[in-house]
C-alpha cells in the first residue's frame, strides 16, 4: 500500500505572481512539519510554485529529504493570468468571494479549462504512485489539485467541492489490488495541538 499525503501549502503574500509564503504560513509550514516529523514519511514532492516549495522546506529539514518538484502539482493559477490572492483576503465586491461564501467553488475560476486540469492532478498523482511503490508520501500542493483529484477518486461531478485549510493534509491510498481509496479529507490538527509521542525508556 502506498499513502499520499495531499497538503495544500501555507498561507502565502498576496497580490502577486509565484509568490511565497507570508510570515503566518511559516509558521503554519513549521507547526506542519513537526506534527508529520512523528511520521514515516518515505518521499516527499513539490509543485514548483515557491508557496509550496517553501512549505515543503521544513519537512526537507526535519527528514534530511530533499523534495522532487514536480510540475504536474502546479495550481491552476497560471491557466487563468492574473496574481495569486488568497481566498480569504479577496474583498466583498469581488463576485470570487460571493462565490466561495456560497460554496460554487468552480465558479471562483470560471475560465478554467476544467478536463485539461482534472488530467493534469490524476497524472500527477498517479506518477507519485507509480514512482513510489510503498510507504508514506508527502505532497506539498494546492487547494485546486487537491479537491480535483479527491473528486476524482469519490466520483463527484463538481472538482472543487470543500474549501482545504492552509497546511491541512488529505490523505489518499493505493490498495494492493490498484484501488484509490480516500483516508482522510483536511486534516488540521496540527495548527491547534501538539502531537503526543510516547517516550523512549
Amino acid at each position: 500500500m502506498t499513502e499520499l499525503l495531499l497538503i495544500r501549502h501555507g498561507l502565502p503574500t498576496s497580490g502577486v505572481f509565484d509568490p511565497g509564503l507570508s510570515p503566518e504560513g511559516t509558521i503554519q509550514a513549521e507547526r506542519l512539519a513537526a506534527w508529520l516529523a512523528h511520521e514515516d514519511i518515505d518521499a516527499l514532492y513539490s509543485s514548483p510554485f515557491r508557496r509550496a516549495r517553501e512549505t515543503a522546506a521544513p519537512l526537507e529539514r526535519l527528514t534530511g529529504m530533499t523534495a522532487t518538484v514536480l510540475d504536474d502539482l502546479r495550481e491552476w493559477d497560471t491557466d487563468v493570468s492574473q496574481p495569486y490572492t488568497p481566498p480569504e483576503q479577496i474583498g466583498t465586491d469581488d463576485p470570487r468571494a460571493a462565490a466561495l461564501t456560497e460554496g460554487r467553488y468552480e465558479d471562483f475560476v470560471p475560465d478554467l479549462d476544467w478536463d485539461a486540469f482534472r488530467a493534469r492532478a490524476v497524472r500527477a498523482m498517479t506518477t507519485i504512485f507509480d514512482a513510489q511503490p510503498g510507504g508514506r508520501v508527502a505532497v506539498v500542493c494546492h487547494g485546486g489539485i487537491t479537491n480535483t483529484y479527491l473528486a476524482t477518486v469519490l466520483g463527484l461531478p463538481a472538482m472543487f467541492w470543500f474549501h482545504p485549510g492552509y497546511t491541512s493534509v488529505s490523505r489518499v491510498r493505493r490498495m494492493p489490488g490498484g484501488r484509490i481509496v480516500l483516508h482522510s479529507v483536511n486534516e488540521t490538527a496540527h495548527m491547534t495541538a501538539e502531537r503526543a509521542v510516547d517516550a523512549v525508556a
